[in-house]
């Protein structure tokens, strides 16, 4: 593979998931609070309307709006805030 391959590639979900951020996971939640209301950040609409009254389920994501993996976890809204 070639340098110029190698700068393209795209990371693979492990690397995405052991990637540091410089705020810890449980902070995540009360920092996406306040940005949203700021407007500095929207979340999207949903996809699925029925899967948004399972936000009590401990996997419920609030940035895709479906059960899937816990905020804490949501590398998208990670990135978003970096």
């Amino acid at each position: 593979m070639s340098f110029k391959d190698a700068t393209r590639r795209r990371p693979t979900l492990k690397e995405l998931q052991e990637t540091k951020y410089w705020f810890p996971d449980l902070d995540l939640p009360g920092m996406l609070d306040d940005l949203i209301e700021k407007g500095v950040i929207q979340l999207l609409e949903s996809k699925r309307p029925k899967d948004v009254a399972r936000a009590v389920n401990p996997k419920y994501c609030c940035h895709y709006k479906i059960a899937s993996h816990p905020l804490e976890k949501c590398i998208t809204i990670k990135k978003r805030i970096m």
